[in-house]
């Protein structure tokens, strides 16, 4: 169970970088998507480091030990490996674009105490993060 600012934090990170680690193999498999999936790629690791930063700028003593107000279950957000055919490798990407999405917004709603700024950090990836899955439903 997640129940502090950090271990919050922590899962992002590890969503985002296992969102951007199965974006990069699908570009090496599918090299006519190549441009897009590696630039999506590039982007989850942005929004990773936007999270940290925001976190770090805020962080003291008196956040870390505060804990969510509802903790969540990590094993509800996970990233799965595409695998096929492009179209089906990317409906699996869609698909963890949404899990990462929906952490996002519960991250902003569960966050709103902890660290000033994170709740809108969030909240402003989730929207990227669909503005994001237009670029992979056209290459469909």
């Amino acid at each position: 169970m997640i129940r502090t600012a950090g271990q919050l934090i922590a899962l992002h990170g590890l969503l985002e970088d296992r969102l951007a680690e199965t974006l990069r193999s699908l570009a090496q498999l599918h090299p006519e998507a190549a441009g897009v999936l590696t630039r999506l790629a590039d982007e989850s690791i942005q929004h990773r480091d936007m999270i940290l930063k925001v976190y770090r700028e805020g962080v003291t003593d008196a956040f870390e030990v505060g804990y969510l107000s509802r903790p969540m279950d990590e094993d509800g957000y996970t990233v799965a490996e595409p695998k096929g055919s492009l179209g089906e490798a990317l409906r699996t990407a869609l698909v963890n674009e949404d899990t990462v999405i929906r952490f996002c917004r519960d991250a902003a709603e569960d966050s709103n105490q902890l660290i000033p700024g994170l709740p809108q950090t969030f909240l402003r990836l989730a929207k990227r993060k669909e503005r994001r899955k237009a670029a992979l439903e056209s290459l469909a």
